[in-house]
């Protein structure tokens, strides 16, 4: 590699001329040619100067530190951004390689306690939401396929990892890390020093294997930008006045969290003047997308689990109870949001007339009901039927449930 090899690579990125770049520069092309080559003994300072503002490069130019973390980030945890702020402070350029292995990732997940696998667009989206506002750092994903699992296989994965970092134009002088062990098979395989960062953990004492076995009691260590992976969500369904939005409030208030309000109602008031007979068949898209707005809202901000006031089946069941047909957008989010737990609550609880209700008498009532039974069982949506007719009796099955859930038995 020549000495001025970053200068080819930055007119080629950029994609000049060299006519274009010796003019710029104050110099004519056959010199820039030169110059680029390494045939000219004692460059002008002058015109090196003019050709570096340019293209956007210091002057004079400074040898880059660059460091390298490889990891799995199955998930990405404190752990892992404590030492990725460590190395991101102590060079100029930080790389982060994660690692992903089919195979080897569905075993992890098969082995943990996690309700659903992080795909490799989760984990890489982890990574580049929670460093998004750190310049220096750059996020790459590589294909560790096939190549024996950590601790060994290091002669295969060092090939193949000095292979992608060259494709990738990653030259690190450093390798940071947590593992001491790790170290001298660093230099030994990648000719790359590593730097041991809080070997003995005693900042942030958390693995990754601690939190697929059980996210909930290591909570503290799960990133803002993960968390939302591993809330729990619990729909609370039922007809009109079935005291469902109670409930949801309550559970809400007592499990120290968020719920999602039925986006329904406020759909109403807004849009239609606060009176449902003005609804018509092209609103319920609207209503469901403003349902799964909240909801999203409601995870973001969960602490663990979230609450959500009326679900999908619930407003496919109204538009076809009022439209007479079932609407196909509401049916994709059926299929794309799935609950962790559903609670049906009966229609046995005194009917309150709010101004919003139509559906008050025991006929009416029923039949909703039955109809959303219906639904729920088309779609294969499994849900806990809860019968008591008794407010505060139903607001502890509930809360019975959904500890159990959690995992925490009642």
């Amino acid at each position: 590699m020549s000495t001025f090899e970053y200068l080819k690579n930055a007119i080629r990125q950029q994609g000049h001329t060299l006519q274009q770049v010796a003019d710029a520069s104050g110099m004519t092309k056959g010199y820039l040619s030169q110059l680029l080559n390494a045939k000219i003994k004692s460059p002008s300072a002058q015109k090196l100067e003019a050709l570096h503002r340019y293209l956007g490069l210091e002057f004079p130019r400074r040898e880059k530190t660059v460091g390298v973390v490889f990891g799995k980030f199955y998930p990405l945890h404190t752990g892992h951004i404590y030492l990725i702020q460590r190395a991101c402070s102590q060079v100029d350029e930080l790389h982060i390689v994660m690692g992903y292995d089919e195979p080897r990732d569905r075993q992890l997940f098969e082995d943990s306690a996690m309700s659903q696998q992080p795909t490799v667009s989760d984990r890489l989206r982890w990574l580049l939401q929670t460093f998004k506002y750190q310049k220096n750092i750059r996020i790459h994903a590589f294909n560790e396929e096939g190549m024996e699992p950590y601790p060994h296989g290091w002669d295969v994965w060092s090939t193949g990892i000095s292979a992608f970092m060259a494709q990738q134009g990653i030259a690190p002088n450093r390798v940071y890390t947590s593992e001491e062990l790790d170290a001298p098979q660093f230099l030994a395989h990648l000719g790359i020093e590593a730097v041991v960062v809080d070997p003995r953990r005693s900042f942030m004492n958390i693995s990754g294997a601690q939190i697929r076995q059980d996210p909930f009691r290591y909570w503290e260590y799960i990133p803002t930008e993960v968390k939302p992976f591993f809330v729990r969500t619990v729909a609370v369904l039922g007809g009109e006045s079935s005291g469902k939005s109670t409930l949801v409030n309550k559970l809400a208030n007592i499990f120290n969290t968020t719920s999602a309000w039925e986006y329904g109602r406020d759909y109403v008031f807004s849009h239609l003047g606060g009176d449902e007979m003005a609804l018509q068949y092209s609103d319920y898209d609207k209503i469901a997308l403003g349902q799964a707005q909240y909801i999203d809202f409601a995870v973001k901000y969960a602490n663990k689990v979230a609450f959500i006031d009326t679900d999908f089946v619930t407003t496919q069941a109204f538009c076809k109870k009022y439209e007479g047909r079932e609407h196909p957008f509401v049916q994709a989010l059926i299929d794309e949001y799935r609950f962790d737990l559903v609670i049906l609550m009966e229609n046995n609880v005194p009917w309150i007339a709010d101004g919003l209700r139509s559906l008050g008498s025991s006929v009416d009532r029923k039949e909703f009901q039955n109809l959303l039974v219906a639904l729920l069982e088309e779609n294969q949506v499994d849900y806990v039927h809860v019968e008591e007719n008794d407010y505060d009796a139903r607001f502890l099955r509930c809360v019975e449930l959904v500890k159990a859930m959690l995992g925490d038995q009642p």
